[in-house]
């Protein structure tokens, strides 16, 4: 189950680095950043969810718990994976990084992982 959850987890990643090349070159010219980032956001979320929609019942969790399971294995990777890029292909600095899953300054990211992290269970509990 946790090798599937991986590679759902790289479907997933897949679908949110199209999802930041659109807003980046789309986006963000046409409506400025703080609505690009509204717009991502929920394109974002749109994307994880339909993916997770229909590959959730291939990864097979059995009980909630596994499905937290599983998204604490796709919050934490994308975690992850977001402070690498974001230090070390984009050279951003710590505040930058942290500020980026700041709602108050109108960042979505931490709530973007918040939703990452409860989506398994809310779509187990949908689909039982």
């Amino acid at each position: 189950m946790i090798i599937k959850a991986i590679v759902v987890w790289l479907f997933i990643a897949t679908g949110e680095i199209f999802n930041g090349n659109i807003r980046v070159r789309y986006l963000q010219p046409k409506y400025g950043l703080h609505r690009a980032k509204q717009i991502s956001f929920l394109s974002g979320v749109t994307i994880f969810i339909v993916i997770i929609w229909f590959l959730l019942p291939w990864v097979g969790p059995k009980n909630l718990s596994h499905c937290l399971g599983i998204g604490l294995i796709w919050m934490g990777l994308m975690f992850f994976v977001d402070i690498y890029f974001g230090r070390c292909v984009f050279r951003y600095s710590w505040s930058k990084i942290f500020a980026d899953f700041n709602l108050f300054k109108g960042n979505l990211l931490g709530l973007g992982m918040l939703i990452l992290l409860f989506c398994p269970v809310v779509v187990f509990l949908i689909k039982r």
